[in-house]
């Protein structure tokens, strides 16, 4: 515990975002485009210390997490593991990482409300992983006040899986969708991906330190990972407008919402 307070003073010494980007640029294209792409927004020292945290986490925090909170490909195998959720209430550092200047208040410019951080993620497409289906995270919210920051914590490529973006897609609300098996993506837009989709997304290859983050109303997919041993690693921190948390009738049907998962993915867990 000593080792971990330590370590995340060293992210709350950590430089503000309004020192690492040009704000109002970066406003002005996210309510335009929808999302923000960050070059080199961490330091490569900065990537390692993450990585060395995760590393941490995996050996010592993961083994006395709750259900719910890791899943795998193959739940006997814990090599297997391919998503976390909730990282920042069971480890103080990957709070403090949400809490730090580098990160938090970035989103309130963005959508001009006070934000909270709400979730903090692992993502690790493995070699062989399957395409995310194109979703807008606001069907998992229950809500648009919201932005998911994307970190890339290793090289992402079109070979390997790496995000696309269909610019513009969260000025049309939110779209129909429809429940899905595949495992931490439980849904999709319905029926088949829109040709005109299609035609605009972007594809957005990154490297360690790249920044990336959208609307909650942002099109979105990630490809396969066709890659023989390249796994793409990445870092969500999500923030929601404060306000949200206010609405009693909401929260009661995410809880529902998550339950519900929960049961349909036991033997992932």
């Amino acid at each position: 515990l000593l080792l971990n307070r330590e370590m995340s003073e060293d992210v709350s010494g950590w430089r503000s975002f309004a020192s690492r980007v040009d704000v109002e640029d970066t406003r002005a294209s996210f309510k335009d485009l929808g999302f923000i792409r960050l070059e080199d927004f961490l330091s490569p020292e900065e990537v390692r210390l993450v990585a060395a945290h995760l590393d941490r986490y995996r050996a010592q925090v993961i083994p006395r997490l709750p259900p719910g909170l890791a899943f795998y490909e193959d739940k006997a195998n814990p090599d297997t593991i391919i998503r976390l959720e909730k990282m920042q209430e069971h480890d103080p550092f990957f709070m403090e990482l949400a809490r730090s200047a580098a990160f938090n208040g970035l989103v309130d410019r963005l959508i001009d409300e006070p934000c909270v951080p709400d979730n903090v993620q692992w993502f690790s497409k493995p070699p062989g992983a399957k395409p995310t289906p194109p979703h807008q995270d606001g069907k998992y919210f229950m809500h648009p006040r919201a932005v998911t920051l994307w970190l890339a914590l290793d090289v992402a490529d079109e070979e390997n899986g790496c995000m696309y973006y269909v610019p513009g897609s969260h000025k049309l609300g939110l779209l129909e969708h429809e429940r899905t098996s595949m495992l931490g993506f439980s849904q999709a837009l319905a029926g088949a991906y829109p040709e005109d989709m299609a035609r605009r997304e972007e594809a957005q290859p990154a490297r360690p330190g790249t920044l990336l983050g959208h609307h909650a109303h942002m099109v979105h997919r990630a490809g396969p990972n066709s890659s023989a041993a390249r796994w793409r690693p990445a870092l969500g921190l999500t923030y929601w407008a404060q306000a949200v948390y206010g609405d009693e009738q909401l929260m009661r049907a995410r809880t529902e919402y998550k339950h519900s998962l929960a049961t349909q993915h036991q033997d992932k867990l």
